[in-house]
């Protein structure tokens, strides 16, 4: 059974593009691993809602899914590393 995970997130106006590109990022890096079937990036713009941004990747089974969130850790670990400063990364 297909299994979603869903991420919300509280992204200020002036933070918009670097938290953009670090979504960019890590949908490439998640696109590439066993078991996911799609992913979306939505963005509330209208109405009363403390979040923002919502992701969804969809995987193709439980194992698949807990795999990911292993390797996406790792991944933005890796990342965190290679930024000088950590002035752009993007905590999720």
């Amino acid at each position: 059974m297909e299994k979603v995970l869903i991420d919300t997130f509280i992204v200020p106006e002036e933070s918009t593009a670097a938290f953009l590109e670090a979504v960019r990022k890590s949908q490439s890096f998640i696109r590439t691993l066993p078991g996911f079937v799609e992913g979306f990036l939505y963005e509330k713009k209208d109405g009363e809602n403390r979040y923002n941004f919502l992701t969804t990747a969809v995987w193709a089974n439980k194992e698949s899914l807990e795999n990911a969130k292993k390797a996406v850790a790792i991944e933005h670990q890796k990342r965190r590393l290679q930024s000088p400063g950590n002035e752009t990364a993007v905590e999720d």
